[in-house]
C-alpha cells in the first residue's frame, strides 16, 4: 500500500527519470507517493522537450491534469486544466506534450507499462461500464477551465456547504453498493474555516492548484500535497487569503465525514527505561507520517 504523506511540497522531491515507455522526448517526474507493492502512484512530470507517443494500452488506470503548458490527446487539445482519464487496458489516441508543459499523472491497479496499438483510430470505440465492474470503462476527457463551480452538498455540516467543487470523474457500481474512484477539483472560498476533528471511509490525496490554508499539520501552498488512508483523524482548516484555496482531489470511494467533537486526547502510564521530562527522551506521537521539510518541523501537538 501506499505511505501516509500528511504534508509534502514539491520543491523538496527529487526528480527522477520519467515512467512513460514507448515515448519519443526528454521529461522528469517528482514521486508525490508510491505504492511498492503494485505500481500504483502519483507523479508530477515535466517535460524538458516536445515529447510524443503512439496510441495503445496502459497497464493501470491512467489520469492525466495539466498544470501548464499543452497536451494533445489524438485530435483533443488540453491546456491548463484540461483532463482525461483512461482504464486500463482501454486504447487511447496518440499523444503530444509541447515542451515547458507540466502534468500530474496518477495511477491504480497497476504499473507504468504501456503497449503500442497500430489499430487504425478510426475504429476506437469506448465501451461502457466501470472500474469496479469487470467491463473497461469509457476514456473520460473534461476540461475544467470551461466548467462552472458548483456547490458542494453534504451530507453532514453545514462548514462543508459552502465548498465548491467541478466534477472530473466517478466510478460507481449501483448493483454491489460499491464505490470506486472519484477525481474533482475543489475551492474553497476566502475565510472558508472547518474547526472540527474528522476522518472518513475512504483515503484522501490532494494536490493544492492555487491560494493558501492554514491547517493543523501545517501551511498550506501551491504545490503541497497529501495522501492520508482511510480512518486517519484530521483538522482543522482556514483558507487565510483573499483568493481562497483550489486542490485537485482524488478518492476511492464517496466523502463521507465522520466528525468527533470535543476531542480529548490522553495518553497515560508509567515510565519504565527512560526519563519522560528529558526533552531528548520525551515520547513522540505515535504514527507520524512523512512530512515535508520545508513546512517545518512538528511541534509535538500534531500540528
Amino acid at each position: 500500500m501506499r505511505p501516509h504523506v500528511e504534508m509534502v511540497h514539491q520543491r523538496d522531491l527529487i526528480w527522477h527519470a520519467p515512467e512513460l515507455p514507448r515515448g519519443e522526448g526528454r521529461a522528469r517526474q517528482q514521486n508525490l507517493s508510491y505504492d511498492e507493492e503494485n505500481g500504483a502512484g502519483s507523479f508530477k512530470v515535466f517535460f524538458e522537450s516536445d515529447w510524443g507517443r503512439p496510441g495503445g494500452y496502459h497497464s493501470a488506470d491512467t489520469e492525466w491534469f495539466v498544470l501548464e503548458g499543452r497536451v494533445h490527446l489524438g485530435d483533443t487539445d488540453f491546456g491548463p486544466g484540461g483532463y482525461w482519464r483512461a482504464p486500463a487496458g482501454l486504447r487511447v489516441p496518440h499523444m503530444r506534450v509541447e515542451s515547458g508543459s507540466e502534468v500530474l499523472i496518477f495511477r491504480e491497479y497497476g504499473d507504468w507499462g504501456f503497449s503500442i496499438s497500430d489499430r487504425d483510430e478510426s475504429d476506437f470505440v469506448p465501451k461502457g461500464g466501470n472500474t469496479v465492474s469487470e467491463e473497461p470503462g469509457e476514456l473520460t476527457i473534461m476540461h475544467t477551465e470551461k466548467m462552472d463551480f458548483i456547490q458542494n452538498k453534504p451530507e453532514r455540516g453545514l462548514t462543508q456547504q459552502f465548498l465548491q467543487k467541478k466534477d472530473l470523474f466517478f466510478d460507481w457500481d449501483p448493483n454491489y453498493q460499491t464505490k470506486g474512484f472519484r477525481t474533482f477539483v475543489c475551492h474553497a472560498p476566502a475565510g472558508w474555516g472547518d474547526e472540527r476533528l474528522m476522518h472518513h471511509p475512504v483515503f484522501e490525496e490532494a494536490y493544492c492548484l492555487s491560494g493558501s490554508m492554514t491547517y493543523n499539520y501545517g501551511p498550506i501552498s501551491p504545490g503541497v500535497y497529501f495522501w492520508r488512508p482511510a480512518r486517519v483523524k484530521h483538522g482543522s482548516f482556514l483558507a487565510d487569503n483573499e483568493e481562497g484555496t483550489t486542490w485537485i482531489f482524488r478518492l476511492d470511494g464517496d466523502l463521507i465525514n465522520w466528525v468527533t467533537l470535543e476531542p480529548d486526547f490522553i495518553v497515560k502510564g508509567i515510565a519504565d527505561n527512560y526519563d519522560p521530562d528529558d526533552p531528548m527522551q520525551a515520547p513522540e506521537i505515535a504514527g507520524i507520517p512523512n512530512r515535508s521539510r520545508s513546512i517545518g518541523p512538528w511541534d509535538g501537538y500534531g500540528r
